[in-house]
């Protein structure tokens, strides 16, 4: 009978890991291999000085590798893997002016310490203390937006394992002192809206205010988006003059979908109506003056040449016409909080003002609706009426509840003698007879 051919044991399959003694220094080692992150095969490896605290380490080792939380590290720092997400997850999914505001806080405020430590490696104390010494140069609203900026990418870091958590959740938040929004009154809001009647732009305005579009929005929209016979304003896009950093052209118009959420179908009330009438017919006189000059850019509200308007040139007009009606000059921007303010004062559904100004969220609303003093004084004074009419009013006597007056004794008339005898015996009836004894 032949030997038969003694089997080689099978080799440990990736994950499985490892313990044995290490003759050279008497310790044990755990060890477990896996596949990282960039296909190729990895050993991690953790001494101790028993078997059974080997043995610890390893099960240790195993819960992370089926947890998909051991991750490589490699030598990529904080800042080789910020402008790969900038690069490949930022710019790619968001609006051009997210990636060119993340890539400004980040190039302007990502301290060098920080950008040059191993990607892995960084802790929460590091990132605690970078915000920090932001804070305390008076700038906690740049502490504030960097902050959000490395949370989001060490997110997308930690979902691709390239961080085995995120230290951003370990720093507190930055207390920024949040300024006011200003917003016009109802009596603003009028007046502002009589001075703009005769603007060229007075319908773009008056959609502004009464709708709460977006800048963006109510540049970007299209003749096609106003339905004149169902009174219907579509809300299809968003439009806006970007110049990303690198690119060596002065800027390029970008048109996108507008937020999420925010594509939304608006009702064109008849002052909304009769303003889009005239700025149409204003339009058309407009392009019959350029003549072979008018360059039409396909959007509703335009230069007097046809093409898109800059959204500097509309805030400009904006403040003029604040300046025409004696009204504050909020930002262009603020008309969306007047709308939703105003909405709130009239007693609307937080749900409508949500559809109107085109949140995805009510938590957002809320931050668009504000208080006016006005409304918050009628509040407290109807607190101070309710008060006094709690108030109660002493009731008048009746005739038959007034009992008169005992008549008053006879005044005993004393000698002389007799008043010196009382006066000796400590006896006195009255302040007026002590008076009359001294």
């Amino acid at each position: 009978m032949e030997d038969r051919k003694e089997k080689k044991p099978k080799a440990r399959a990736d994950g499985e890991g490892s313990i044995f003694h290490r003759k050279q220094d008497g310790r044990w080692v755990a060890q477990v291999t896996f596949i990282g992150a960039d296909g190729t095969r990895k050993t991690k490896t953790k001494v101790t000085s028993t078997q059974e605290g080997a043995r610890r380490k390893l099960t240790e080792m195993k819960g992370d590798q089926d947890a998909h939380r051991l991750v490589v590290s490699g030598r990529a720092t904080v800042r080789e893997w910020l402008d790969v997400w900038l690069e490949e997850f930022v710019k790619p999914n968001r609006a051009p002016r997210t990636f060119r505001s993340y890539y400004e806080v980040l190039d302007g405020h990502l301290p060098t310490r920080i950008g040059t430590m191993p990607l892995a490696r960084l802790a929460a104390e590091d990132v605690q203390r970078a915000l920090n010494h932001i804070v305390e140069g008076g700038h906690a609203r740049t502490a504030d937006l960097l902050r959000a900026v490395l949370r989001s990418a060490f997110n997308k870091a930690v979902r691709l394992r390239r961080m085995p958590s995120n230290p951003v959740l370990g720093t507190d938040p930055i207390k920024c002192v949040s300024l006011e929004t200003a917003t016009f009154t109802a009596d603003e809001g009028r007046r502002f809206l009589d001075a703009s009647e005769d603007d060229r732009l007075g319908a773009l305005f008056m959609i502004a205010l009464s709708l709460g579009l977006r800048k963006g929005e109510v540049i970007g929209l299209k003749p096609g988006d106003i339905d004149l016979e169902n009174r219907v304003l579509h809300v299809r896009r968003s439009l806006a003059w970007v110049k990303l950093p690198g690119e060596k052209e002065e800027g390029r118009w970008t048109e996108r979908e507008p937020k999420r959420g925010s594509t939304r179908d608006l009702p064109i009330t008849e002052t909304i109506y009769r303003a889009l009438i005239r700025h149409l017919a204003r339009r058309r006189g407009d392009e019959a003056a350029a003549k072979e000059k008018w360059n039409d850019s396909g959007y509703l509200f335009v230069s007097v040449l046809g093409r898109p308007l800059h959204e500097r040139n509309v805030s400009e007009a904006f403040h003029l016409v604040c300046d025409r009606a004696g009204a504050p000059r909020i930002r262009f921007h603020d008309t969306r909080h007047s709308c939703g303010t105003l909405l709130h004062v009239q007693g609307a559904d937080p749900f409508i003002i949500q559809k109107v100004l085109g949140h995805s969220q009510l938590s957002t609303t809320k931050r668009y609706t504000h208080v006016p003093m006005e409304v918050t004084k009628t509040a407290v004074t109807g607190l101070e009426s309710l008060f006094e009419a709690t108030r109660k009013k002493p009731e008048p006597l009746q005739k038959a509840d007034v009992q008169p007056a005992p008549p008053a004794p006879p005044v005993q008339r004393s000698t002389s003698g007799q008043r010196e005898q009382n006066v000796l015996a400590g006896v006195c009836n009255s302040p007026v007879e002590v008076a009359h004894t001294r």
